[in-house]
């Protein structure tokens, strides 16, 4: 089996953690792809949970809790219950199983950390670490066997892995810089996300909670909201992200974009055709959702 073929072998299953962390152990992981042996035992600043390599493989795992089985993937479907994740899922880059090269771009995504590190004002900084890493994946990766679009896939989700976080530093995110984002993705917004999700979860390792679950998936269906807002042909939203957050007093998160995507939908249909029509609508959708999840908390309340 040559380095490639092996890789995918691991990257394909759905313990793929385990079965990186088998390769690890044998060596074969970092013998693949020597750039990840540099991230053995390097100390990343105290926020950070583990080193970098097991900061890279315990993304791995975040992933897999994230879009697998368990309580936190079935919050993650129910929040993005709007989108189609798994036909997006589904999808494929030369032959090779979309997840697969999700789960790659995680394990990576930190690769050039230890070649970027600097000391500045007293701390451990890695100052373009994303796009540093995307550059020796662009040599690497082909030079294992990967053709130009997947290397190019794992290149572009390397990065920009921060990307999410530096869109929202002026907030509200403009339609335009929206579409930007869009744009250097190629389109892969929600692989993007979930790569992020995974590097925020595996930074606090067991020292994430549920609640920082919650407030990531938010932002998470946030940007997602926003992209598809933004990416559909034809006339611009007769509302955005920025009208609800001011007119109906939301914050980012799952009715932010609920209500924008419902909205967006009804115009595209024609449904709706102006305005004043979308935000009466929105408002509707708001109350729904609203006494929707009363009715759930009281019949949770209820139980035995």
């Amino acid at each position: 089996m040559n380095d490639r073929a092996e890789l995918l072998d691991a990257l394909s299953t759905r313990g793929a953690h385990d079965a990186l962390r088998v390769l690890d152990e044998e060596r074969r992981l970092t013998a693949i792809i020597p750039e990840l042996e540099a991230g053995r035992g390097f100390t990343q600043p105290e926020r950070h949970y583990y080193d970098v390599l097991g900061h890279n493989l315990a993304a791995v795992r975040a992933l897999e809790a994230g879009i697998g089985e368990g309580d936190h993937a079935d919050e993650l479907r129910a929040v993005l219950g709007w989108f189609a994740i798994d036909a997006e899922l589904d999808r494929q880059i030369e032959g090779i199983p979309l997840l697969s090269l999700i789960r790659l771009s995680t394990l990576v995504h930190d690769l050039a950390k230890p070649d970027t590190a600097i000391v500045r004002d007293g701390a451990l900084k890695f100052p373009r670490h994303g796009p540093r890493g995307a550059e020796i994946l662009r040599e690497r990766l082909p030079a294992i066997g990967f053709g130009p679009a997947a290397t190019d896939f794992v290149a572009r989700m390397v990065r920009y892995h921060l990307r999410p976080g530096e869109l929202i530093k002026t907030w509200p995110p403009t339609d335009h810089a929206v579409r930007r984002f869009i744009g250097d993705l190629d389109g892969y917004v929600l692989p993007l996300l979930l790569v992020n999700l995974a590097d925020g979860w595996s930074t606090m390792g067991p020292r994430y909670t549920r609640e920082n679950f919650r407030r990531h998936t938010g932002f998470l269906n946030y940007v997602l909201a926003r992209a598809w807002a933004v990416s559909q042909t034809g006339e611009p939203p007769l509302i955005t992200g920025e009208d609800l957050i001011t007119t109906l007093d939301l914050e980012s998160g799952r009715l932010l974009g609920a209500v924008l995507t419902s909205v967006r939908r009804a115009q595209l249909q024609g449904t709706v055709r102006n305005t004043p029509e979308a935000m009466a609508l929105a408002h509707e959708i708001l109350a729904s959702l609203r006494a929707e999840a009363a009715q759930s908390a009281d019949g949770q309340a209820g139980d035995p």
